[in-house]
């Protein structure tokens, strides 16, 4: 119980100090069709869409069998544009492979049947990272398929990827979007009237006690699995030691008693039973 009690209040002064890159403050608040808007304009300024349906985290699958996702936001412009805005607070090990998912997903979910591929609505991803993916000294980054060679020249596939952070050179960004940077940044930001409604729905965001409630719940819920499995790797770790030892006493044949003695001292006893049972008597 007092374990419980300190992960609670844990997970509560990270709620108090939560801000706008916490990725579920930044579902909620983006959830405000104008707010999506006017980030979704900041990034791609020449866009020209009056009107967004927005849902916050959203899941996807393109079918049954397939792996599903979970969008942070995920918006339709009035043209039949799909949009999926995430806020990644950590390096990931396969962001270009899982921008690509998020681009096949949503157009699985949106071409039907029997209709023409030229049917396939516009996709963009947005990452917005707390960090520069591609280590350059960068702010802004599209990411599209060029013929070999031939950089210059571009694709024309409707997929547009960009990869975002608050970091690095901001030339050539919207004076919103260096602002929304410095706010994610935690820098003094609030210059633009984008920037200030997003402060200001982040404070009501943080005033919601069924949503600090949600959050901390499903914080518990993802706490519980990691401890179960650093419980399990920590398990996996401690047998196999006591295997490479049940192994080298046998080399050198030390007697059963002075091997369990010698285990007991590593382990309980009950589980130096168990790692006996298992690789002595059955050598």
């Amino acid at each position: 119980m007092k374990h419980y009690n300190n992960r609670r209040r844990q997970f509560l002064a990270e709620w108090e100090q939560s801000d706008i890159s916490n990725d579920y403050i930044f579902s909620k608040v983006m959830a405000q069709p104008q707010l999506c808007l006017q980030l979704i304009k900041s990034a791609l300024p020449q866009l020209k869409i009056k009107r967004v349906y927005v849902r916050s985290q959203d899941g996807l699958s393109a079918n049954v069998d397939a792996k599903d996702v979970r969008l942070d936001i995920s918006a339709y412009g009035e043209g039949g544009e799909m949009f999926d805005i995430e806020m990644q607070t950590i390096r990931p090990k396969y962001l270009m492979q899982r921008i690509l998912y998020y681009h096949s997903t949503m157009i699985t979910e949106r071409l039907y049947p029997r209709e023409s591929y030229g049917e396939i609505p516009k996709t963009y991803v947005i990452f917005i990272c707390l960090f520069d993916w591609y280590r350059l000294g960068n702010s802004f980054y599209e990411v599209n398929l060029v013929p070999n060679g031939v950089n210059e020249l571009k694709f024309k596939d409707g997929f547009v990827s960009l990869i975002l952070n608050p970091y690095g050179d901001m030339t050539g960004c919207s004076e919103e979007l260096q602002d929304f940077f410095d706010l994610v940044a935690g820098r003094p930001a609030g210059r633009t009237d984008f920037v200030r409604e997003v402060k200001y729905a982040v404070k009501l965001a943080k005033r919601r006690n069924d949503w600090r409630d949600c959050y901390m719940l499903v914080k518990d819920w993802v706490q519980d699995r990691v401890d179960y499995a650093v419980e399990q790797n920590t398990i996996t770790m401690q047998e196999k030691f006591a295997q490479q030892l049940i192994k080298k006493a046998m080399s050198t044949e030390q007697d059963y008693d002075s091997l369990r003695a010698d285990l007991i001292d590593f382990f309980d006893a009950d589980f130096a039973d168990k790692m006996l049972v298992k690789y002595y008597q059955q050598a």
